[in-house]
């Protein structure tokens, strides 16, 4: 088996790099540079998540290829993804990031078997390897953008609420596009607020209890009008307080099985399969 990797520095929090690389333009925008295509074949949502499949088409020794490969794992410390179809035996992409003092180590790893035997190694050592270097570094450079773009937005926070081994849901009210719907306890970082502070005054206000923030879930997720999205988990503060719905149409504590099965506002969607870890 042939295993290249490579490293890069990215000025962002490893959240923030971990939902760069989910983005679903990234594998496109890094090929393009190259020539080449790529899209993610099974959903429309801006972030990947495990199940999710990405098709590529390019050009290698003048010979066309087409290969799609499978996210098996999309945490805010990595991304993982498997070949599903293709002209390699095996093929497995793993991305790891780790802090490095205010920045983010990416670190990259592509594990893949060749065809054809001796013929296959040696195609390898003379196009291969080098094809893809140039398809990591374009990817890098893609991650390194956005990461660094949305490092500077406002934050939002969520809350996962996580009580006897089930999450609180809350269900929207309005506006009228999103009544229905189900999003986790949050709102706006205000000026002079730390986050942790911010969850601690939104459940307040929410729910009418008061929280202990416990630690982080999952990569961060951009929103629109330049807002950021990066969930907390919390626990009560009297785990026999009882949250009400505040500000919305109703509340419910979600099981493991359960939480994907509810319909979430998009932001939240993508985070369910690290919410689901949490019960």
């Amino acid at each position: 088996m042939s295993v290249l990797r490579t490293t890069g520095l990215i000025d962002a929090p490893v959240a923030t790099v971990g939902a760069a690389l989910r983005d679903t333009r990234l594998a496109e925008r890094g090929l393009r540079a190259l020539g080449a295509h790529g899209h993610a074949a099974t959903r429309p949502s801006p972030l990947l998540v495990p199940g999710d499949e990405i098709a590529f088409r390019f050009r290698l020794a003048g010979l066309p290829v087409r290969l799609t490969t499978r996210v098996v794992r999309a945490d805010a410390d990595a991304l993982s993804s498997v070949l599903v179809s293709g002209p390699l035996p095996e093929l497995r992409h793993e991305t790891v990031l780790a802090e490095a003092g205010p920045r983010t180590l990416l670190t990259d790893s592509l594990h893949w078997t060749s065809p054809l035997g001796p013929l296959g190694r040696l195609v390898d050592v003379a196009v291969v390897r080098r094809f893809v270097l140039r398809v990591l570094a374009a990817r890098t450079a893609g991650v390194r953008e956005l990461a660094e773009g949305w490092a500077a937005r406002k934050v939002v926070v969520g809350t996962a609420l996580v009580h006897r081994g089930r999450l609180l849901a809350q269900q929207r009210r309005y506006p009228a596009a999103d009544a229905g719907r189900w999003e986790l306890p949050g709102g706006r970082v205000e000026p002079g607020e730390d986050e942790r502070d911010a969850v601690v005054r939104e459940c307040r206000e929410e729910l009418d209890v008061e929280v202990r923030p416990t630690g982080r879930v999952g990569s961060d997720v951009p929103l629109r009008d330049d807002m950021l999205l990066r969930v907390h988990t919390a626990e009560l503060v009297d785990p026999e307080a009882v949250p009400r719905p505040v500000e919305h149409r109703d509340l419910r504590w979600v099981g493991r099985e359960e939480v994907e099965g509810l319909e979430w506002l998009e932001a939240d969607k993508v985070l369910t399969h690290s919410l689901r870890e949490l019960c």
